[in-house]
């Protein structure tokens, strides 16, 4: 799945000719814009025949920012929902106090065949 993530989001999304960078799990750069993603669990999703046939991959991909989102929100949902990805909800929007940045998740939701 990660592979498959890093094809979808890649290193950096743009929008209005900003470049925004995108990182597994910790960005580690200077930009006030930026993306990472992690999954966040994997659970059984079908058996049979006491064998697991399938399971449900959950990520959450999350966005900060000094300025509005909603863009962003809006090509990452786009992105995922055309690779079979299933947007599972937002999380509330919030503000950071230490770093002074908006932040909000996209999860989503994926079946995987074993």
């Amino acid at each position: 799945m990660n592979s498959e993530l890093q094809v979808i989001l890649g290193d950096e999304i743009v929008i209005d000719d900003l470049k925004i960078p995108v990182a597994e799990i910790k960005y580690t750069g200077h930009e006030t814009t930026y993306i990472t993603w992690s999954v966040i669990v994997e659970t059984p999703g079908l058996n049979a025949n006491d064998e697991d046939i399938a399971s449900i991959v959950s990520v959450d991909i999350d966005i900060f920012s000094v300025n509005n989102f909603l863009k962003i929100a809006k090509e990452i949902k786009r992105r995922m929902k055309a690779n079979e990805w299933v947007w599972t909800g937002d999380s509330k929007e919030s503000f950071d106090e230490e770093t002074g940045l908006y932040y909000k998740t996209c999860t989503f939701e994926k079946e995987r065949m074993m």
